[in-house]
């Protein structure tokens, strides 16, 4: 196995196998896939981070250029107008590079802090993240409800804490070279992925929120559980290269080690799950009961959302340089998922 960088990858002759394409029916992809702000959601999300001190610096500010937030954001929220994209691409901009500079780095970080500033519900110690963490929970409270403000608070307090778990699981692997269960860190990915947020902000981008009893209908809750386990999967794919530089847990490799296969052998089974997962999502997506006549078109187009939110984090994932500046190789394979749409005779 190697990881070679893009610039040498490109002169080696290596290409993927067909059956290593992530495969997405048609509906999963928007037209336009890029939101048509995206190079102005480029331009303020940096500036907006850098009005908080993130990015100033020669190495953050290359760390945001290989985001490419606008394609981030872009690409996630294809159809959402100026403003809500724009708010969704801080947020969610924000969110990574904060993950990237302390979540992942340690585990003393205070989630009641983050909440505190995000909810507004008492001053946090000041810190650039926090500062800028509790803008955008102004801003949020003066767009949503109280209800979507307590929801999106307490994903986001799912999420850090699962976080933390995934930011323990990675220093046992550095410290003692222990790895956890391929389910147990699929789980934990399910969740850490950050969709569970990100449902709500879809809400936002599409202008309305849906009732508790919709979010926590049985079939609702296995819809967002399928679209989670997907952008993990995608990510960890799309990752590989960056996680093997890195040192940092990884489905396909935890399942080479667990279940003693090659690393072509574990990448394929790990995109035969993502596609079978698609698949999956549709048939929960086609099940999903009447919520009434009022309610049943924001469901469908909520539930769009989430298709086209899914497909545009996994082409940019498999774009973007934060991913693509390393190309992982086996023998003359390289472990590289592209993103592809099927036609309606695939069986993704």
């Amino acid at each position: 196995m190697r990881v070679l960088s893009a610039a040498d990858y490109g002169r080696c002759g290596a290409a993927a196998p067909p059956h290593f394409r992530l495969l997405f029916p048609p509906r999963w992809r928007a037209e336009p896939v890029e939101n048509r702000y995206a190079p102005a959601l480029e331009l303020e999300t940096i500036a907006w981070l850098r009005s908080y001190g993130i990015g100033e610096t020669a190495a953050e500010a290359e760390k945001l250029r290989r985001f490419d937030c606008g394609k981030y954001g872009g690409y996630s929220m294809p159809l959402a107008d100026l403003e809500a994209g724009l708010l969704v691409t801080q947020y969610i901009s924000l969110w990574l590079f904060w993950d990237d500079a302390q979540v992942e780095r340690q585990v003393t970080w205070d989630i009641d802090d983050v909440l505190a500033a995000l909810l507004g519900r008492r001053r946090a110690p000041p810190s650039r993240y926090l500062d800028a963490w509790a803008d955008l929970g102004r801003r949020l409270r003066r767009a949503r409800s109280e209800r979507w403000m307590r929801r999106i608070g307490a994903s986001m307090r799912q999420w850090l804490e699962n976080a933390k778990r995934e930011t323990a699981m990675a220093r046992a692997l550095k410290r003692r070279g222990v790895l956890p269960d391929f389910e147990a860190l699929f789980d934990c990915r399910t969740v850490s992925i950050g969709m569970y947020p990100t449902f709500h902000l879809m809400e936002h981008a599409e202008g309305f929120e849906l009732p508790d009893a919709v979010h926590d209908h049985a079939a609702v809750v296995d819809l967002k559980r399928s679209a989670s386990r997907l952008v993990g999967l995608g990510n960890d794919l799309g990752g590989l290269a960056k996680d093997l530089r890195d040192g940092w847990l990884n489905l396909v490799l935890v399942l080479v080690e667990r279940s003693r296969v090659a690393l072509p052998q574990a990448f394929e089974a790990v995109v035969r799950i993502h596609n079978d997962e698609v698949r999956a999502f549709d048939r929960l997506a086609a099940a999903l009961p009447s919520f009434g006549p009022g309610l049943d078109v924001l469901v469908r187009g909520w539930v769009q959302a989430v298709r086209h939110n899914v497909y545009g984090f996994a082409l940019w994932e498999s774009l973007a340089e934060r991913y693509q500046r390393y190309k992982a190789l086996a023998g003359d394979q390289a472990l590289v998922a592209a993103v592809s749409i099927a036609d309606a005779t695939s069986p993704a």
